[in-house]
């Protein structure tokens, strides 16, 4: 049983939504997503579960938290549903981030809600060498996740499209302005494709290892549909499930939208 501890608006448009359970089939690891209905009861409207990104989570005390934009029909609901309300949730859903031990100096790139997914991520990598480099259409919109992240203690640079941060423009332009001077290791990376395809190709031609994690929409949330079916470059399997061999892969494993 999951009963919602808080929905509020954290953004313009943008919502917290912080959940406790009396169980998980297991602990979820970042990069993973639960899958909510967000129809009432009495109501099949709307009918599928809406996937979520783990922004985070707290074993000791049940808790999972997600950070969700209102664009239609399903977070509209969501988003005015009040505290102590009981959601029908599955999860934890997916192929989760790697946390090899090995990464040594690491880049982290999120795009727009993009970022929710990286924060779990970044917790699990705090004794890392870790930069993060986010990017929103404005700075409204990074304030939350600006907090969140100087909690950690990460060395953080934020960009935004109407407004000039550390620069105007977006995530990605702003991981190019540091990648000469500081070649990481390793990169994960979420947010628009556009964003993900450009990612992939500058890391891969500076031999660059790292994982992307892709937005796509999820019907079933369990590999049965298909609705999420990503091409891959691989020569034995033309096609992986958004839902079950990711959302998280790894660079160059499935062809994206330039």
């Amino acid at each position: 049983m999951f009963k919602i501890i808080a929905n509020r608006e954290v953004g313009p448009g943008i919502f917290q939504l912080v959940l406790d359970y009396d169980q998980l089939p297991q602990n979820p690891k970042p990069g993973q997503f639960f899958n909510i209905k967000v129809s009432q009861p009495g109501s099949d409207d709307p009918l599928l579960r809406r996937p979520f990104s783990i922004f985070d989570f707290d074993a000791a005390e049940k808790k999972v938290e997600f950070i969700y934009r209102v664009v239609g029909k399903g977070t509209k609901i969501l988003s005015e549903l009040e505290a102590e309300t009981e959601l029908d949730v599955l999860g934890p859903l997916g192929t989760p981030f790697s946390l090899n031990e090995n990464k040594g100096n690491v880049h982290l790139i999120g795009g727009g809600m993009g970022i929710a997914p990286l924060y779990y991520l970044a917790k699990k990598l705090k004794s890392r060498n870790q930069k993060v480099y986010l990017g929103a259409v404005n700075q409204a919109e990074l304030e939350f996740f600006t907090e969140k992240f100087k909690g950690l203690g990460v060395e953080l640079h934020l960009a935004a499209m109407e407004e000039k941060l550390e620069i105007k423009g977006s995530a990605l332009v702003l991981w190019l302005n540091y990648l000469e001077k500081n070649t990481p290791d390793y990169v994960y990376t979420c947010g628009p494709e556009k964003m993900l395809a450009a990612v992939e190709k500058e890391a891969l031609k500076n031999n660059i290892g790292g994982q992307l994690s892709v937005e796509k929409r999820m019907g079933c949330g369990i590999g049965v549909c298909l609705s999420c079916s990503c091409e891959t470059r691989e020569e034995d399997q033309k096609n992986k499930r958004a839902c079950v061999e990711g959302p998280v892969f790894g660079l160059g494993e499935v062809v994206l939208s330039a």
